[in-house]
């Protein structure tokens, strides 16, 4: 089969490797749509904290089960999405709820195969079956989701609230499409990308509001005007603007993995009386939340699957488009290709 290997910092190679054997507990699963996200460049950029050269990347990701596994799970020829994670499931944190934290916790490149490969062996627990009509693509789309259901709930969204999101990536805009959802009265999108808000605004019917360029707006004037605002980008001046738009004892959420140390100006969080947290990706309900909504199209991903996967032998191509910052906001490969 045909596998996309990170050989080396911004070199991807597309290479034939043996198929996988299925362990116990285990079916083989044929891709059909792989989406890439900032992680995916970050490790193509050298810059990601356990992905490294050597490695297969890609992690959201949907195709069908061609071996089922032989102690059950879905049968062969069952669409599913893959949930890129398999805990322990027996430490305290998975106990308590948070096999997201697993210190054992296994990820795609990091214990768990990349999905960028025509076939990947993965455990019976991560595999998702797909509502109906779901397409490959949207339910590769279903783990960003799934980032962003964890994050609207760590903010505390909930009927009424006040949401701000920095940056309108996938995951921006499917965080305010999900705060929306569940029941923020009020969402605005930013960034610098005028493609980037116009999608965003489509996806979530929110406000949207272009920053960062000459003769553009900035945000000063909405100090204190969110009971939550999600850092959605790792632009390095978000975390003061975010500060900034908080209000007092509202909830600042942290997505991104920043490349170098961030510094802010930390008054207001001491002014303000303002809760800063992280979110890292979601526990397994979060994903399965997710993988409803989008069965049912109430998170409906449909505006940004427009652009076609595009074969595996275009990786390298893809990495770099993405690398030099295209509009595109969703690229996907599609590795049976």
């Amino acid at each position: 089969m045909r596998t996309a290997v990170l050989r080396q910092v911004r070199r991807i190679e597309v290479e034939r490797a043996a198929a996988p054997r299925p362990a116990a507990g285990e079916a083989l699963v044929e891709l059909r749509s792989v989406g890439l996200c900032g992680s995916d460049l970050a490790a193509f950029r050298g810059h990601h904290p356990f992905r490294s050269p050597p490695v297969v990347l890609g992690h959201e990701g949907a195709g069908r089960i061609v071996r089922a596994a032989s102690d059950g799970g879905p049968a062969e020829g069952t669409r599913v999405a893959v949930l890129p994670l398999a805990a322990c499931r027996h430490c305290e944190r998975c106990e308590s709820g948070l096999a997201h934290l697993c210190p054992h916790r296994r990820v795609p490149g990091a214990g768990l195969p990349g999905l960028l490969a025509a076939q990947v062996a993965l455990p019976t627990e991560t595999l998702i079956p797909l509502d109906g009509e779901v397409t490959y693509d949207e339910g590769a789309l279903i783990e960003p989701a799934a980032v962003a259901w964890h994050t609207v709930r760590a903010a505390g969204v909930r009927h009424g609230s006040r949401v701000a999101v920095l940056g309108a990536g996938a995951v921006g805009a499917l965080t305010a499409a999900t705060a929306r959802l569940h029941g923020a009265s009020d969402v605005l999108v930013s960034d610098v990308r005028e493609a980037a808000l116009t999608l965003a605004g489509h996806l979530s019917g929110c406000r949207t509001r272009r920053v960062g360029d000459v003769g553009t707006e900035d945000l000063t004037g909405l100090a204190d005007a969110f009971d939550a605002v999600v850092v959605a980008s790792g632009h390095p001046t978000c975390l003061d603007e975010a500060l900034t738009l908080c209000r007092p004892r509202g909830t600042v959420i942290v997505l991104p993995m920043f490349a170098r140390p961030v510094t802010a100006a930390l008054n207001p969080l001491v002014l303000k009386e303002i809760h800063v947290r992280g979110a890292c990706l979601y526990t397994p309900d979060d994903f399965r939340a997710a993988a409803r909504a989008v069965g049912a199209r109430t998170l409906d991903v449909r505006p940004l699957t427009t652009a076609e996967a595009v074969p595996l032998d275009a990786a390298q191509d893809v990495f770099e488009a993405f690398d030099e910052g295209h509009d595109t906001v969703k690229y996907r490969l599609d590795p049976s290709r």
